[in-house]
């Protein structure tokens, strides 16, 4: 039977380097991880792995196991369209994780967000977790076993959380925290299952790519400094006509209407922010689209974070590519 690593899933090999799963020859007997991973985790040596995954193949076998719920989980700054999309391709039982709650202000209510993902998708199983805080974990672990789940496969795209998610579930069945964890595309490279008890398998899936997802525009070393790491503190700015907000070298947005308006910022405050007069040049050399919002909206950045906009406006927006860009009605 060949070997897995416990990281990623792949088969480890010793005969091709530039392949997943690749290990040297002379500890490939004892290893537990591929080189690939055991440099994540040891080294925070990242590198993406060049491999095509057929996605919907992989939403086909999970559909037609019979024994399988899925959980889905999603990362709370970046519930978009695409995510809705996927999560109606399933037709197993599933519950659907906002990840991340420690993020997000604790001002802000969950039931209001929840309702919003409800009205969706044709998911009714909707709650909030924290895996660094073990918020609602025990909560999601006992209505499973209540549910008499018997295979749960952890979906999601990148970066939404389900690596360490699966090993906050492992450490608190007193297991060893072994699954890769990363914010890079294809760090799971296959399905990897682990046995949690006689009851209950799970398997970890290889992540959803967004083609539209801001990390597919930086490189790693830029990418990690984008990601909050603690509770936000949202920045809000009156943003007079004639006048835009700039986010480090990323993100511009303008408010060209006659009207004053509110911007808030629902992504890391840590960034670089600042206001400047319209006429300001900086970043005006990125692509850029306008909008017209007729109600209080949520302006996306897919993979950053959103924007919110309390009035009606008129806007130009600027950012690494258009398609990152979604506008949706206000979400909280």
């Amino acid at each position: 039977m060949n070997k897995k690593c416990i990281g990623c899933g792949s088969t480890l090999q010793s005969i091709n380097i530039s392949k997943e799963g690749f290990v040297k020859s002379s500890v490939i007997d004892n290893a537990d991880y591929c080189e690939r991973c055991f440099k994540i985790k040891h080294y925070g040596e990242y590198s993406v792995l060049d491999k095509k995954i057929d996605f919907q193949g992989l939403i086909r076998n999970i559909n037609s196991d019979s024994l399988a719920s899925i959980v889905f989980l999603i990362d709370v700054l970046n519930i978009n369209e695409n995510i809705k999309s996927y999560i109606n391709k399933f037709k197993n039982k599933k519950y659907i994780l906002i990840t991340k709650r420690d993020i997000l202000p604790k001002s802000l209510k969950d039931k209001k967000i929840i309702e919003y993902i409800k009205n969706q998708t044709n998911a009714q199983d909707v709650m909030f977790i924290s895996s660094v805080k073990n918020y609602n974990i025990d909560e999601f672990l006992n209505k499973i076993e209540k549910d008499n789940v018997r295979r749960l496969y952890i979906v999601g795209f990148t970066n939404s959380g389900k690596s360490t998610f699966i090993n906050h579930i492992l450490s608190s069945k007193s297991m060893k925290p072994v699954v890769t964890t990363s914010n890079i595309p294809n760090t799971t490279a296959n399905y990897i299952t682990i046995k949690i008890n006689p009851k209950l398998t799970i398997v970890d899936t290889p992540g959803f790519i967004d083609k539209n997802a801001i990390y597919n525009f930086l490189d790693y070393n830029k990418l990690i400094k984008l990601y909050p790491k603690k509770e936000i503190r949202v920045k809000t700015f009156q943003v007079r006509p004639n006048y835009s907000v700039v986010v480090n070298d990323i993100l511009r947005i303008d408010n060209i209407s006659n009207k004053t308006n509110s911007f808030s910022f629902y992504m890391n405050d840590k960034l670089r922010y600042e206001k400047v007069k319209i006429k300001n040049d900086k970043l005006k050399t990125l692509p850029n689209l306008e909008k017209t919002l007729e109600e209080k909206t949520d302006v996306l950045i897919n993979g950053l974070g959103f924007i919110r906009i309390t009035k009606e406006s008129q806007i130009k927006i600027y950012t690494l590519d258009t398609n990152l860009i979604e506008i949706r009605k206000s979400m909280i």
